[in-house]
């Protein structure tokens, strides 16, 4: 048996990582709705000011009267309005995605260790009664720590209510799960890392407009992208593709957010999959770029 002191430990660390997941969840939801918003009054906005030429251009040539007051301010307002709000909630989102990774480095796993089975290659324990992952919060977990739902991560897989490990006896199943929590905080500790940085990050990017169409494109995709490809979503040219990429992959970007793979390819890495995201929740996605545009500091 547990002693209880270790019991309670255990809940209160447990009610705090749901509670965080759950406020994590909700501010999603919130930015995912305003996001929305923002697409619907950007859209308006482009209606309003088409409409709105035309008509100052008939008040000043045929009705000899200036412009005044018009909708397009109306919508621009409320538009600048939706985008401090979500600059606001990405701050939010960006801090709680750095308390729960914290909260996780240190978390008492709910594991008892007194309660298991075996059947055949598979151990199974039970979590402490009364401390188990809500749903929500494994869910957030995966998705923070870029890894498949349910949480697996090194032969242990995180249920709700149970833990299930690849191995044939309890002794070995423990040393599994010591293994893999051992994995799963030091993942922990170098995503930390990259949160410390990552409005620095972001800056580097939006510094130059040759690199969010490329991350953009990358992260989007979610996997490797030749240079080919990468000219075809970003309309530029290889040759400015593959100049910026490796501009990328030098020693004065650090961290670095993409790699190239064996084929020649390019993918981010987690530090790029990261900063993209706060990027894009930040500042949204970069509107469609020329090659000349691009390839401005490169000439």
């Amino acid at each position: 048996m547990l002693e209880q002191s270790l019991v309670d430990k255990v809940k209160k660390d447990m009610n705090e990582l749901n509670r965080m997941c759950v406020f994590y969840a909700k501010t999603k939801q919130e930015y995912a709705a305003l996001t929305d918003t923002r697409k619907k009054l950007e859209m308006e906005k482009k209606e309003v000011e088409e409409k709105q030429k035309k008509e100052d251009k008939f008040l000043e040539l045929v009705l000899r009267e200036q412009p005044k007051k018009t909708k397009v301010d109306e919508v621009s307002k409320n538009l600048q309005q939706t985008i401090e709000q979500l600059e606001r909630l990405s701050d939010s989102l960006n801090n709680a995605r750095t308390d729960i990774l914290r909260k996780v480095k240190e978390l008492r796993f709910p594991i008892d260790p007194h309660s298991s089975s075996v059947n055949g290659s598979i151990t199974k324990f039970k979590t402490i009664e009364g401390a188990a992952f809500e749903d929500e919060t494994l869910q957030t977990l995966c998705e923070l720590l870029d890894l498949p739902c349910p949480l697996n991560f090194e032969g242990t897989t995180f249920y709700p209510n149970e833990v299930v490990v690849n191995a044939t006896s309890v002794d070995e199943a423990m040393n599994q799960i010591v293994q893999s929590v051992q994995g799963l905080r030091f993942k922990i500790s170098d995503l930390l890392n990259a949160y410390s940085n990552i409005d620095k990050l972001c800056e580097r990017v939006r510094s130059s407009d040759r690199y969010p169409p490329i991350l953009e494109a990358l992260f989007v995709s979610k996997k490797p992208l030749s240079v080919t490809e990468l000219a075809q979503r970003t309309g530029s040219n290889k040759n400015m593709i593959y100049n910026t990429c490796y501009n990328m992959l030098r020693g004065t970007w650090s961290p670095k957010l993409i790699k190239r793979t064996p084929n020649g390819e390019f993918s981010l890495i987690t530090t790029g999959e990261i900063t993209m995201k706060r990027y894009t929740e930040k500042y949204g996605f970069s509107l469609p770029r020329t090659q000349k545009e691009l390839g401005k500091e490169l000439e």
